[in-house]
């Protein structure tokens, strides 16, 4: 079963809503510069090579990482062997198979979350900026209730039509979705399959995909969103765009990562 996040985990949370206020005292530009020069990390005990960032940035968090999809504690056999997965191959788990010279970043989210929608705009800039160094591998992590689960069944569902990016995308412009009537409409909006998507939806590999997201996230502490992995590094919540590059950098230089060669 999943613990509750230890002291020092909530620790960097207070810490990143500290931050927000100091640089609202002395101003963003300046604790820009503070704040990127003094980026720490901490070794992540039997996840070698991985590492996380000591600070966390802006989170959102919830109870999806206590209780299943659906509600109800889900069955002790079958969590376990999901994170005993997770842990065995973390990196295939986190970023599927490399198949090219691209940083790949793991990136959990819930659409309901203010903070993923900064990141994931910070992420998307910096991969427009530099064209073929980065690769976002997204992981659905619905923390804040059933619109978060409804929003990330339907993504996926969507995937299986070709539509990820465009239904990710009306969803992002449309929060709280819990009527099957509107996805459905959504869908047909977009030209997908209305009816086949909201089936889908309810399909045991979409359950599955989401369970296993969710093990990834316990196996690495990851109790909130938005959360990242850059390469080798993990951090919670939105930090400021300065440091995401910084890390990209650093990351780049040690890439390909040991346990994920190309």
């Amino acid at each position: 079963m999943t613990e509750a996040p230890p002291p020092w985990q909530r620790r960097a949370v207070i810490a990143g809503s500290l931050l927000a206020v100091v640089g609202w005292v002395i101003g963003a530009p300046r604790l820009a510069i503070l704040w990127t020069a003094r980026l720490t990390y901490r070794d992540l005990p039997g996840l070698s090579p991985f590492r996380e960032l000591e600070t966390a940035g802006a989170l959102s968090t919830g109870a999806g990482l206590l209780v299943g999809l659906d509600g109800a504690a889900p069955a002790d056999a079958a969590e376990d062997a999901r994170i005993a997965a997770a842990r065995a191959d973390p990196c295939a788990a986190l970023f599927g198979r490399q198949t090219d010279q691209r940083l790949p970043i793991a990136f959990f989210s819930d659409f309901n979350c203010p903070n993923c929608r900064v990141l994931d705009a910070i992420l998307l800039d910096y991969d427009a900026s530099h064209s073929g160094t980065i690769r976002i591998i997204r992981h659905e992590l619905p923390l804040l209730g059933s619109a978060s689960t409804i929003a990330s069944q339907a993504v996926l569902a969507a995937d299986r039509q070709g539509g990820y990016a465009a239904m990710q995308a009306r969803l992002m412009r449309t929060r709280m979705v819990t009527d099957l009537n509107l996805v459905n409409k959504m869908a047909e909006q977009l030209g997908l399959d209305g009816p086949r998507l909201v089936a889908d939806m309810q399909s045991a590999e979409i359950t599955a995909a989401l369970n296993t997201s969710k093990a990834i996230a316990a196996v690495f502490g990851l109790y909130g969103t938005p959360s990242t992995v850059i390469g080798r590094t993990v951090f919670l919540g939105a930090i400021p765009a300065a440091d995401v590059a910084q890390i990209i950098q650093t990351e780049l230089a040690a890439f390909p990562m040991a346990c994920n060669k190309v």
